[in-house]
């Protein structure tokens, strides 16, 4: 049974298309690229579900009136790979999500652009994309709904604002969490943590929405552990954006049917003590947290601000060895992604996870609201903060079939 709730949650910028349309790799050698053959398959797996209507990219790249206008600077991101977002050093790593370009890829739009943008035979239908729930034509709709109960107006210029939703569970048998996605208006959102505290006290981070994040699918066996008598725990931070916004923020709950093998949680690893001096250029922020069972590591995302530079997390293993997963040489506020491992990575008892920081409080970084500033930790996005979030799993002494008979409900606090 489904059934729609109140309470808030986060948002949703989705990155990559969901496109069912098989993309060339590049034009045959010889052969001019066109639009209708080897552009446009190519752009709608890798750019049209940014670059549409509703979603968080600034122009719509659907149709070739619409793409023409904008062939030289296509060239000049796809060259520079800054486009599409995908900021992993290619030496650390091997992940699911990866979006990289080929160099036969780069080169058919390249040379589209410099052959004068042909348009070519035939025609070209854009993808049908979800126009609700990104996850719906893989999973159908969610179990649950949660929602603001009221709209949230952001006003047009001011502080940053956060917006603290605490509600509490009824259903009365634990559940287990397949998959979340949560939507918001994307234009104000900064980030939205969505949380669960168990009645122990014991805190797991169910899913973090931040710009380039998407959604939370979880491994086939795997899932989060909802016990009864839980609390949700919903922040959503507004970062305002110059014209007044109204956000009445939602989050769709999948639940898992299939047995579970492993319980997911998510969890942060964290510098809150950090002081960067004013016009410091490479400030150095470190942290780690040590595991006290066996676990495999999922995914991990960076989470910086204007200031942030790069991120680098490494194992550490209980032999001593060190094994760097993931280096962001490069961070970028606007396209915070999560780096989905492609095969978990194994961390026995005993080992680390340390996440390395460094930050640019120059005058030479161009985002920097003001170099002159002593910098700590703060909330406000022209603060910093210095989290590395992750995901992680841990094997279960025996598979749980999940059964359910009755609804998730809530004392909604939503406001």
């Amino acid at each position: 049974m489904r059934k729609a709730l109140l309470v808030g949650l986060m948002s949703l910028v989705l990155v990559g298309g969901w496109s069912t349309i098989p993309a060339s790799g590049s034009a045959p050698q010889g052969t001019v690229p066109t639009w209708t053959e080897d552009v446009a398959p190519l752009m709608a797996i890798n750019c049209m579900g940014c670059h549409r209507p509703g979603e968080v990219s600034p122009m719509s790249l659907l149709t070739y009136e619409d793409v023409v206008p904008w062939a030289r600077s296509i060239r000049m991101v796809v060259r520079e790979r800054i486009m599409p977002p995908w900021h992993a050093d290619p030496q650390y790593g091997h992940f699911a999500n990866e979006r990289r370009l080929t160099e036969a890829e780069i080169g058919t739009l390249v040379d589209w652009v410099e052959a004068g943008t042909p348009r070519g035979s035939g025609t070209f239908a854009p993808p049908t994309f979800p126009t609700g729930w990104a996850l719906d034509s893989e999973l159908g709709p969610p179990d649950y709904v949660f929602e603001l109960e009221e709209d949230f107006v952001v006003p047009a210029a001011g502080p940053d604002i956060i917006h603290h939703v605490m509600t509490s569970t009824t259903h009365e048998e634990d559940i287990w969490i397949r998959a979340i996605e949560a939507r918001g208006n994307s234009r104000v959102v900064h980030h939205i943590n969505v949380d669960a505290y168990w009645p122990d006290g014991t805190w797991d981070g169910l899913a973090l929405a931040v710009p380039g994040r998407q959604p939370d699918l979880f491994p086939d066996g795997s899932a989060h552990r909802l016990p009864v008598g839980s609390e949700f725990r919903v922040e959503m931070h507004y970062h305002p954006n110059g014209e007044e916004q109204v956000d009445r923020t939602k989050v769709g709950i999948w639940l898992a049917r299939a047995p579970i093998e492993y319980e997911i949680r998510g969890s942060l690893v964290t510098d809150q003590s950090f002081e960067i001096p004013p016009y410091e250029p490479n400030y150095e922020s470190i942290a780690e947290t040590e595991f006290d069972e066996e676990v495999e590591l999922l995914l991990m995302t960076p989470h910086m601000h204007y200031r942030g530079k790069d991120m680098r997390f490494q194992a550490i293993h209980a032999d001593g060895r060190e094994e760097t997963l993931l280096f962001v040489p490069q961070y970028n506020m606007y396209w915070q992604i999560a780096y989905v491992l492609a095969d978990p990575t194994r961390l026995g008892k005993g080992s680390k996870l340390r996440v390395t920081s460094h930050f640019d409080n120059s005058e030479n970084n161009p985002w920097n609201p003001n170099p002159s500033l002593k910098v700590i930790w703060g909330m406000d996005s022209r603060d910093e903060m210095m989290e590395g979030w992750i995901h992680y799993r841990r094997k279960l002494a025996e598979p749980v079939v999940p059964a359910y008979d009755g609804d998730i409900t809530t004392d909604s606090g939503a406001g």
